[in-house]
């Protein structure tokens, strides 16, 4: 029996999904430093939005009777949305990154993550820890793969095991938002597996 989702949760899903055309666009028509300029100055006008809202009332009502319907509780207070999490994020791996292990990691984590918590809450039946279900973890890793098959600069089983870490951060964090921390570790661990295979090459 497949359970029913809230819309508010479908909503946060469909803004996450929408956010893939960030890597997209730029393995398509944007280099490096450009896309660093261009996404750091989108982070950062999304801070300063989000520190207006905390601070000014008629502001944080607006945002209340505009986004409320698919807010989280604790993001009506002095907290930073998932939305600003995903795009520190996208800056960092792209800052971070060479462009294609970029690209993969945020197309786990834009593609990944919200396809895990759809199919989690939706199907899921078996929990494995922090809430999490195995469906959900499935549906991550399959999905991640599926999504990242054009990046043939990585190899395969290197992508697999990006993206399987990718999705044990997303099942384990707990602290620190999983929109910052799944394209980090899945990345550093694709560019240190890609560098080892580099020295062993040689």
């Amino acid at each position: 029996m497949i359970k029913p989702v809230k819309e508010g949760e479908l909503g946060r899903k469909a803004i996450h999904y929408l956010s893939s055309l960030v890597p997209i666009i730029y393995q398509l028509f944007f280099n490096k430093h450009d896309a660093t300029i261009i996404i750091g100055l989108l982070f950062l006008g999304i801070v300063v939005a989000e520190i207006l809202r905390m601070r000014i009332p008629a502001l944080r009502w607006l945002y209340r009777k505009l986004f409320g319907w698919m807010i989280r509780p604790h993001e009506f207070g002095n907290h930073f949305t998932g939305a600003t999490y995903v795009f520190m994020g996208a800056f960092l791996a792209i800052f971070l990154f060479p462009k294609d292990i970029a690209v993969t990691s945020l197309l786990f984590l834009m593609l990944g993550d919200p396809t895990a918590c759809l199919v989690g809450l939706s199907i899921g039946r078996i929990k494995i820890y922090n809430n999490k279900t195995l469906e959900g973890a499935i549906a991550f890793i399959s999905i991640s793969i599926l999504a990242t098959v054009w990046v043939s600069s990585i190899p395969f089983w290197i992508k697999i095991i990006g993206a399987v870490i990718a999705c044990l951060v997303e099942i384990v964090h707990r602290k620190i938002d999983d929109n910052l921390l799944i394209p980090l570790f899945s990345g550093t661990t694709m560019l240190f597996l890609i560098e080892v295979c580099n020295v062993i090459n040689k």
